[in-house]
């Protein structure tokens, strides 16, 4: 049975947040026959695995549409399928040469961090996304006059100081295997912004009948490092409430913990608020689909989903900012 390389304490790309690589010394693997009854030496990443959790929201448009903004920050998140653009980190070289011979040798490594990452969402009745986007981008710069107006808090009085700080999103987006409670690795998006309304999406044809899909697009700061790890790993274990000891003697990576966090009224806001909970349900088998009716939750009580509310809800976004120095609660 395979065991965890032991990775130092020092190292902060292997880290004790994340699933750390097995040893895989122990196997023959592919050279001569392939022993595939020892199935333990193949263990794949597997993508598909991903979350979007928005840590900040832009703050002159949560003071100028507070409701479509919290409505906007909830399909980001729960209706998130996937991100492109993340950078690769890539090595520049150096030439060698003898004037015949030339030899090429590393003289620079590179993160790009001016990278403009991608979701696709579909639209909805309405136009949130085309128009909330609209509203956001004429905010910052008036299509005619190019001025910043956040469409009347200046004028009024609302905001004496604004800047690129009013007008940014910060979100984490983490991976996991296949669990959804183990952390592959995480990436925090720093300083993003729309770069587009695509009112284009109002173009048709008499017949052709069809939804529409959207590609939302943030210019932003990607940051990769153990303390990202850290606070994805906190906010993962919040979301599913379940701890993760990543033992570096474990055969898989990861212990899972099966304890489960203290979950109070208080994190389920039942007192009549937004609806606001932490749990994600994960096993189809233990969903009710809304079958049952929302319990109220008295002190020590549960339901038959284990104490999770009946159809799901929001992450309270002020207790995953605590996780980040730089998000504004």
């Amino acid at each position: 049975m395979a065991s965890n390389l032991d990775i130092t304490s020092t190292s902060t790309i292997f880290n004790s947040n994340t699933i750390n690589p097995r040893d895989l010394t122990m196997f023959n693997a592919y050279r001569g026959v392939t022993d595939f009854t020892n199935i333990n030496q193949f263990s794949q990443y597997e993508s598909g695995y991903q979350a979007l959790f928005v840590l900040q929201m832009p703050w002159f448009m949560e003071k100028l549409e507070p409701t479509l903004t919290e409505s906007f920050r909830h399909m980001l998140e729960y209706e998130f399928r996937g991100l492109d653009g993340l950078p690769d980190v890539t090595a520049d070289t150096m030439e060698i040469t003898d004037g015949i011979n030339t030899q090429r040798l590393i003289n620079k490594v590179t993160y790009d961090t001016s990278v403009t990452v991608s979701s696709s969402y579909f639209e909805k009745t309405g136009s949130l996304i085309t128009r909330w986007s609209e509203l956001y981008l004429t905010g910052i710069k008036d299509k005619n006059s190019q001025a910043k107006t956040y469409h009347g808090l200046i004028k009024n009085g609302k905001c004496m100081d604004p800047g690129p700080d009013k007008e940014i999103f910060t979100m984490l987006y983490v991976v996991t295997d296949a669990t959804m409670y183990r952390l592959e690795r995480a990436v925090l998006l720093a300083n993003c912004q729309l770069t587009k309304a695509e009112t284009s999406m109002y173009n048709g044809n008499r017949n052709d009948i069809n939804n529409k899909e959207l590609s939302i697009e943030w210019n932003c700061f990607p940051i990769m490092n153990n303390a990202v790890d850290a606070a994805a790993r906190k906010v993962l274990e919040k979301v599913n409430g379940i701890k993760i000891n990543y033992v570096k003697s474990n055969n898989d990576g990861g212990l899972i913990q099966s304890t489960a966090l203290n979950v109070t009224d208080a994190d389920r806001n039942t007192s009549g608020g937004s609806g606001k909970i932490i749990y994600s349900e994960l096993d189809s088998t233990e969903y009710e689909y809304g079958i049952a009716s929302t319990p109220s939750f008295a002190a020590g009580s549960s339901n038959a989903n284990g104490g999770k509310i009946t159809g799901g809800g929001m992450i309270n976004p002020t207790d995953l900012g605590q996780y980040f120095t730089g998000a504004k609660k």
